[in-house]
């Protein structure tokens, strides 16, 4: 039976031969510390077979990219007759590099001696690959959060001061003024161009800050020339704020973007920003440049629309439309179709019209037949005529009208053709809503064309316009209903009351009402 020294010395050899780490055994009384001892898996890692390795120092994995400081702690813990760990790049028998980590420690002989030194490798290219990822990854996360950190302390004032201007402007000359100032604390400088579409222009109208080119009209399409107009014509084409970097190195601002200023399918022009880095407009800074040019753009809607329903002078068009929808379904309704108002109380644009010579069931079989319109209420429904509720598909006329800050006068469908009658309050927008309704409509044309005065009218000039329209009886019958509390739930006086005050029947006493009602809510309605 074999001895147990015998068996523990076969299993000590096996163990090592068969380990999972490379082993090697080098002869620490030789200068060179030559291997004796290589293992199975020493080959694996480095491709080097025992039969090379053993007589040859270690050294031989090292090359070009093997660094000093770690063959350094080897050395000296040799010297000292110590163990260390180390991480080193070492080089494969096919040249391929890895990552080694090496553990050494010393083997003494009876008297104390270092006798060998064995040596533990580790192929740890995988860990020290994800660890240079983690550190990568943690570096730009930190710099991301230090960018991001800059970002909101930079656009926090300027999106204060810019939403600010929009929202307390009363003209738009204050609220272009406004933005510019805004964008001028926080940048080098900020200019806003009006878009002139028959000449294809902008016209500067704000300037604050540094703002070089102090031109007062800006060419854009074909006729944009150096960096700024190209920039700005490329913004207002597409848009998408275009950022381009300066050319003159003599500058305080390095680079500039042009943001464009458009609410729906209408074009209010652009604003110009110069920044002193081209790290002030990076992807971050850009979307929320996007957003503060729409924020104004939709500002200058806003102030556009009431211009237009308060304004003095308006720009009215007039267009044919062959291929509206609702030439359609007057056609197979055999009607003629009349705009009679719009209602803003749905979550899609509506307008009422009346339908004459059609019924609400001749109207409600041409709709059907059509799934560019819906009929979303009958209102009243004659022999000989109705008054319908009527939604046109998102993209008809209605969105114009908004994204111009427009207001529609009058339509009306019949005999093949639409007639639409709209009211903008600039000559730019005038255009610009010409030119969108014969971009959308096929078979449009622009028959009329003029400025016309528009004078607001007066409370006192209203009252007593509508006091012109009504009887004595019928402004009697008013005055009384409404100073005795009669519209008032429950009445605080009576129908019959009221014809006793007056010395008429109770049913006159109603005619007379209802007919002054109407007539007050004609005034309203139809001024």
């Amino acid at each position: 039976m074999a001895s147990t020294e015998r068996v523990d010395e076969a299993l000590k050899t096996r163990t090592m031969d068969e380990a999972p780490v490379g082993i090697t055994i080098a002869d620490a009384t030789e200068t060179e510390m030559p291997l004796v001892y290589a293992n199975a898996a020493f080959e694996r890692i480095t491709g080097y077979p025992p039969a090379y390795a053993v007589g040859r120092n270690c050294r031989f994995l090292q090359g070009a990219g093997t660094r000093d400081a770690p063959v350094a702690r080897m050395r000296d813990a040799i010297e000292s007759g110590e163990s260390t760990t180390v991480e080193l790049r070492n080089y494969r028998r096919d040249g391929e590099l890895f990552w080694n980590e090496v553990t050494i420690a010393p083997l003494r002989d009876d008297e104390g001696a270092v006798a060998y030194y064995v040596g533990f490798q580790q192929d740890v290219t995988r860990r020290k690959r994800a660890e240079r990822a983690a550190a990568r990854r943690a570096a730009r996360i930190e710099r991301e959060r230090a960018a991001q950190e800059l970002l909101v302390e930079r656009v926090d004032g300027v999106v204060a001061n810019v939403t600010a201007a929009v929202a307390e402007a009363r003209r738009r000359s204050d609220l272009e003024r406004g933005v510019v100032e805004g964008l001028a604390s926080t940048y080098a400088g900020a200019w806003l161009g009006r878009y002139e579409p028959a000449d294809e222009t902008l016209y500067r109208r704000a300037t604050a800050g540094w703002a070089p080119d102090d031109r007062s009209v800006v060419a854009l399409g074909d006729g944009a020339e150096g960096t700024v107009e190209t920039a700005v014509s490329r913004s207002v084409a597409d848009g998408q704020v275009t950022i381009r970097a300066l050319d003159d190195g003599t500058v305080p601002a390095t680079v500039v973007a042009a943001i464009p200023l458009h609410y729906g399918d209408a074009t209010y022009g652009a604003v110009c920003v110069y920044a002193r880095s081209n790290s002030e407009f990076d992807d971050h800074e850009r979307t929320v440049l996007t957003a503060l040019g729409r924020t104004v753009a939709t500002g200058i809607n806003t102030l556009e629309s009431q211009r237009t329903l308060r304004g003095t002078e308006v720009v009215e068009l007039e267009f044919t439309v062959m291929a509206h929808p609702l030439v359609a379904v007057a056609e197979a309704a055999d009607s003629r179709l009349a705009y009679a108002g719009s209602v803003a109380d749905r979550d899609r644009p509506a307008a009422l019209f009346e339908c004459v010579e059609a019924t609400g069931e001749a109207v409600r079989a041409a709709v059907d037949a059509d799934d560019a319109v819906d009929l979303l209420a009958v209102l009243v429904d004659g022999d000989d005529s109705c008054l319908v509720e009527l939604a046109v598909a998102e993209g008809d006329l209605q969105s114009l009208l908004a994204d111009h800050g427009a207001e529609l006068s009058a339509l009306r469908a019949e005999g093949g053709v639409a007639r639409i009658t709209v009211e903008a309050a600039r000559e730019s927008l005038a255009r610009s809503m010409a030119d969108a309704v014969l971009d959308r409509f096929d078979g449009a044309d622009l028959v009329g064309y003029r400025n016309r005065e528009r004078r607001d009218e007066t409370s006192e000039e209203f009252v007593a316009r509508l006091r012109e329209t009504l009887t004595d009886r019928q402004h009697a019958a008013l005055v009384r209903a409404y100073r005795s509390g009669y519209f008032e739930w429950p009445h605080e006086a009576t129908g019959e009351d009221l014809a006793d005050a007056m010395g008429v029947c109770r049913s006159t006493f109603h005619e007379h009402l209802r007919a002054a009602q109407r007539k007050l809510i004609r005034a309203v309605l139809d001024p």
